[in-house]
């Protein structure tokens, strides 16, 4: 049988202030830095007055030096007997009030708690203007236990300015009075407090704080562990909160943990240590296991837990290393994220710092390769919103899954092997087009289309500035240098009856464009200034800001739920080629077919080329009941020779003589729309080329000419030799000569190869 280890006092508030002065009552670093806001000091006066239960007091009697600092800003320096372990919010904020003393918040700031009160009607209020200039308002109730006069001086005062100023009835000095009085013996209000018995260790008293506090501040696995490291590493500790202040103030003496996307607090920088040195995503676990507690027998042991203290130090060590920190906000910003109103999850941004440390200092991955694959990893992470939901359970299950990594290339390995799983092509086509669906301002799809146009050097529309430029997050402005543009505006819409938010605020429904061109717009139907302000841009750039912007042809005329669904497609696209981008490992190269690409007017300027080709069709028979299968291979030669030669663009819809004859049969050949007919040319081209040929060197896109469509497939010369799939055999290998396309056999295939890829 055990004996109580606790007893029972009460305690006068005056007693507890003067002990706090005099220092021989305390605070252990036990919870964060925290000063309630000025409605809960409000409510808890408002308690008080009116005789409410308001709380107790959980102390520990001992003279042991712990971690521990005075709630007083000045004070005695007495030895400490008493410490509070659990009320330090209520007593922060009784100490604050009646001594009119400033307080530490958890910005390190000093901060004055001004409570005002109201004799007449027994209201107690925040302190503001409006209350300081009203006669009947004791502006803060801190002067009635500070002033010179004394108390009854101080209230002799207030009633006299009072009646000079409106006049008082002999009853109404008297209530005045007995209520003021009333409010100074709060003073001498009783609070109960338990001490806990000095005999108990250091140990035991943190694991009552974790067992008792079910009010105040909601306490979760990550405070507790930080409660353990107030009593063993109280160091540690101490470097998770200076690191996370630091994190909110731009520095002016030197490198600090300043950056644009987030200020972390002491708790999730700690999540990231507890994973990188702990293996664990689940705080609860950890928190466990940092008692020191045997998982099998779950006894207790002190050897254990240092040994789980120097795993979570030297983690610690890494996660709060500027040259880290700085690292991996370069890898951020590679993957096309520039601040933090492009982050709708926290945990996104430090669980992708945790792999960066890991691909870093346990796995040695090279500087480059882990930029690029934490930046490939953080596009997926975001893009998918990975780690908004459980986001414990799932940190633990990816941090199991690299139990059997043990080089660098196994450690990118298993990064990409997630990202191949989450990012398929069924999500492209399907899944991400369906999540664009939203008029949510805060969404992560709409992010990662934001996101790829940046890695896409995107410019916004009507304009010449590139997106990443104007969102430059260390310049502010009055007003934005890019703004988000209803491309149907909301009154245009409303006049043919499209009301209410979720409609007329679809994400499709917006584009950047630059402020001045947004304001001139302002209400005017698409069908009226799309035109004027599109001629404005080089033919030559027209086609690459309709992929870019995810423009369908003629979207200027089409009906808006139309356009919507059509535009989603096209977003998931960009977003696609934006990962795509990313994926190449090169960042800032511009692919040939996605650099400045060639209008019809271009291609007719010039007719049929060593880099020009027309078809009529890729698969109807307009003339001469031609086979399907032969027409194909019309196609399939022309882009082989071009991948084989010095590129080029083949366009289809377009006569030898160079007439627009449009690609409206090959739709009607077999019921097909655009996009079906673009999905269709894809995989004839893979199915006959390859897939890493076509992927990487040839892109599709459609250009309305009046009112027909032409299709346009734009190669770059392949870096090596590309054999295609025809009836003449499996690998046939053919190249442009002057406008024509040959197959070359024999001697003169070799021959070619080596001119023409020489190593």
């Amino acid at each position: 049988m055990s004996t109580q280890r606790f007893s029972h006092t009460q305690y006068p508030i005056n007693s507890l202030v003067e002990q706090i002065d005099s220092g021989e009552l305390s605070l252990p670093d036990l919870q964060r830095p925290f000063v309630w806001n000025r409605s809960r000091v409000r409510d808890l006066f408002d308690s008080l007055y009116h005789g409410y239960p308001a709380g107790y007091f959980l102390f520990w009697s001992t003279p042991a030096a712990v971690d521990s600092h005075s709630v007083a800003t000045s004070g005695g320096k007495s030895q400490v007997l008493k410490m509070i372990v659990d009320g330090q919010q209520r007593l922060t904020s009784l100490y604050a009030v009646l001594k009119a003393k400033d307080v530490v918040t958890e910005d390190n700031e000093l901060q004055q708690m001004r409570i005002s009160f109201n004799p007449f009607t027994e209201e107690f209020a925040v302190a503001d203007a409006a209350r300081a200039n009203d006669p009947e308002w004791l502006t803060s109730i801190s002067e009635i236990w500070n002033s010179p006069k004394g108390e009854y001086g101080f209230i002799s005062s207030f009633i006299k300015g009072v009646r000079e100023n409106r006049g008082l009835t002999d009853d109404e000095e008297q209530l005045v009075g007995e209520r003021l009085g009333h409010l100074a013996g709060l003073k001498n209000y009783q609070f109960s407090a338990l001490e806990l018995s000095a005999d108990l260790d250091i140990d035991d008293v943190a694991e009552v704080f974790v067992r008792i506090n079910s009010a105040g501040i909601d306490l979760n696995s990550a405070d507790f562990i930080l409660t353990l490291m107030s009593v063993h590493v109280k160091e540690a500790r101490h470097e998770l909160e200076d690191f996370a202040r630091e994190a909110k103030i731009p520095s002016t003496k030197g490198a600090s943990p300043y950056n644009h996307f987030h200020s972390p607090s002491p708790d999730q920088l700690l999540r990231v240590a507890v994973g990188l040195g702990l293996k664990r995503g689940v705080l609860q676990n950890a928190y466990q296991a940092l008692r020191g507690r045997d998982p099998k027998t779950k006894e207790v042991s002190e050897a254990l837990r240092d040994e789980q203290f120097a795993k979570l130090l030297a983690a610690q060590e890494h996660v709060l290393d500027l040259t880290n920190w700085a690292d991996y906000m370069i890898a951020v910003k590679r993957a096309g994220y520039r601040s933090g109103d492009m982050l709708t999850s926290k945990n996104n941004f430090l669980y992708c710092y945790l792999f960066f440390l890991m691909g870093r200092h346990e796995y040695g991955v090279g500087k480059s390769e882990l930029r690029e694959a934490i930046a490939r990893w953080f596009f997926m992470a975001s893009l998918t919103g990975r780690y908004t939901g459980s986001p414990e359970t799932i940190l633990e299950a990816d941090l199991r899954r690299f139990s059997d990594a043990e080089t660098a290339d196994d450690f990118v390995s298993v990064l990409d092997g997630v990202i191949d799983t989450q990012l398929t092509s069924d999500f492209w086509s399907v899944t991400l087009p369906d999540l664009l669906d939203s008029s949510a301002a805060w969404s992560p799809y709409l992010f990662g289309y934001y996101a790829s146009l940046n890695l896409l050097e995107a410019r916004a529309l009507f304009s010449n500035m590139k997106i990443n430029e104007l969102f430059d997050p260390g310049v502010k402005q009055t007003k934005s240098p890019v703004e988000r543009h209803h491309l149907f505006p909301k009154a245009y819409l409303s006049s043919i009856g499209i009301t209410g938010t979720t409609r007329t605020n679809q994400i499709c429904n917006f584009a950047f464009v630059e402020w001045a061109d947004n304001i001139a717009i302002s209400d005017t139907k698409p069908a009226e200034y799309f035109p004027e302000y599109f001629a404005k841009l080089p033919p030559s750039d027209q086609e690459q800001a309709r992929f870019w912007h995810a423009l369908p042809p003629g979207w200027e005329d089409m009906e808006y739920f139309e356009f919507l669904r059509e535009r989603r497609k096209r977003m998931a696209k960009v977003v696609e080629k934006g990962f795509e981008r990313l994926r190449s490992g090169v960042p800032h190269e511009t692919k040939p077919h996605e650099a400045a690409l060639p209008t019809v007017s271009d291609l007719l300027r010039h007719m049929e080329t060593n880099r020009v080709e027309f078809k009529r069709s890729a698969r109807a028979s307009l003339e001469n009941d031609a086979p399907e299968k032969v027409i194909n291979e019309g196609v399939v030669k022309t882009v082989a020779a071009f991948l084989n030669s010095s590129g080029g663009t083949l366009a289809i819809g377009i006569t030898d003589d160079g007439d627009i004859c449009g690609i409206q049969p090959d739709l009607d050949y077999k019921h097909q729309d655009l996009d079906g007919y673009q999905n269709w040319l894809t995989t004839l081209l893979v199915n006959s080329i390859g897939g890493g040929a076509v992927g990487a060197h040839a892109g599709i896109r459609l250009e309305p000419v009046g009112s027909e469509v032409v299709c346009l497939v734009d190669v770059s010369p392949s870096p090596v030799p590309v054999y295609a799939k025809t009836t003449k055999g499996d690998v046939c290998f053919y190249v442009r000569m002057n406008n024509t396309t040959r197959m070359l056999e024999g001697p003169d295939l070799p021959a070619y190869i080596d001119g023409h890829w020489k190593k």
